[in-house]
């Protein structure tokens, strides 16, 4: 019997369920990210997405009818791999933006194929930072601002994930927690490293086998299709 493909649309509301829980489980209460399919065959992943409008809206990062200081614009865009088989994030973007102003803050960027020089994974901070814009201005570079620097965070493997934008946000204060976030969010960072993990192993199986070999593993060479 063949082995049916997997469906793309999903395995994104499985990762979509995943993040929402992640939220409902730390800095938000009763959120529901959904999927909806781009005219390019990709899945979206956002807050209130429709057909008409894949942006969505911001997230309130508030517990109850407390009202928001901050809020959490989450865009995510999946496609499978170049096997066909497993989820695979094309672009992601987290963007924290004051609730009085809708203004930017900072963005965790990725993109899978940049169409520029820039990382893969990068940092955006938005606003005032003299230190930035002195380092630009001295730099020859006057029209430049803060917020157009890429800065490199991780690479595609090790980048920041949406578990620690919430880490910060509570360890610094700015949102209300829910009682038991640590559990939530460290069993959420957990899977993502997992996946990570397995997706480099999948890319670098040579490597994964004669590590496994040092450690003392028997791994046996792959059998002929």
């Amino acid at each position: 019997m063949s082995r049916q493909p997997p469906d793309l649309q999903q395995q994104a509301k499985a990762f979509a369920g995943e993040l929402t829980a992640t939220l409902n489980g730390t800095v938000t209460d009763g959120i529901r990210l959904s999927v909806t399919m781009d005219a390019s065959g990709r899945a979206v992943i956002g807050y209130r997405l429709s057909k008409d409008d894949l942006h969505g809206r911001a997230i309130d990062l508030t517990l109850g009818r407390s009202p928001a200081q901050l809020r959490l614009r989450l865009h995510h865009t999946l496609v499978l791999d170049e096997s066909g088989q497993h989820l695979t994030t094309d672009k992601s973007t987290y963007t924290l933006v004051a609730a009085d102003s809708d203004s930017a803050i900072l963005t965790y960027d990725y993109v899978r194929k940049p169409p520029n020089p820039y990382p893969e994974a990068h940092l955006h901070i938005d606003g005032k930072a003299s230190g930035l814009q002195h380092m630009l201005d001295e730099c020859d570079r006057p029209k430049s601002r803060p917020a157009d620097l890429h800065l490199p965070v991780g690479g595609r493997r090790f980048r920041p994930s949406l578990e620690d934008l919430i880490e910060f946000c509570v360890l610094e204060r700015l949102v209300e927690a829910r009682d038991g976030w640590r559990i939530a969010l460290d069993a959420s960072r957990d899977r993502f490293h997992t996946q990570q993990l397995r997706a480099a192993v999948r890319r670098n199986p040579g490597q994964a086998a004669e590590l496994l070999r040092s450690e003392g593993w028997a791994v046996a060479a792959p059998s002929d299709p």
